[in-house]
């Protein structure tokens, strides 16, 4: 079996059959699982997904009185695909970037697929700088946007967001930093 199993595993990774090896894994799977089809409502109940990799925490962002479902790109590889993993975004939703000490933390849109706006926000959660309805890189230049001043979060919002509700420079953005 040991055999058939690492033969397996060998031949998912080669096409890129993730769903393969993660059946192999499964509690309970034998030889005879390696040739069945994906799990279906019937016997899905033998095979353990593990969780996505890059996903997100969430904590609830309120800026003007607007409440925002907010992902925390914490990590380095959270922080460098950032909403570029989004195909849109909506206007009740943003993404908070958390960085480890205050600085002019710089912002590219490589990989997007929409404007947002970008606000810099310093240890006290008041906007420092924003730069307004970015668009995604084209095929020819991809600026960096930097703060006027050091910050240690960025939230990333659907463009239109910081004119439409009165974000300014001294705007307190509320949320609680223990849950990051």
């Amino acid at each position: 079996m040991r055999a058939i199993t690492i033969a397996a595993i060998a031949a998912a990774a080669a096409v890129g059959i993730a769903s393969a090896a993660f059946m192999l894994y499964a509690p309970g799977a034998t030889e005879a699982d390696v040739g069945d089809p994906p799990a279906t409502a019937d016997n899905r109940s033998n095979i353990s997904i593990p969780p996505a990799v890059d996903s997100y925490k969430q904590i609830n962002v309120t800026v003007n009185g607007i409440h925002l479902v907010t992902d925390i790109a914490s990590t380095g590889d959270q922080r460098s695909k950032g909403l570029s993993v989004k195909d849109d975004l909506k206007e009740n939703e943003a993404m908070l970037f958390v960085f480890s000490k205050e600085s002019e933390h710089g912002f590219y849109m490589k990989g997007m697929k929409f404007p947002i706006d970008i606000i810099w926000l310093d240890s006290n959660r008041e906007v420092v700088h924003i730069e307004h309805s970015l668009e995604p890189c084209g095929p020819d230049s991809c600026p960096t946007y930097r703060p006027d001043g050091e910050a240690l979060y960025v939230l990333e919002t659907v463009a239109g967001f910081a004119i439409k509700y009165d974000v300014v420079e001294g705007t307190l953005v509320e949320f609680d930093p223990s849950l990051l």
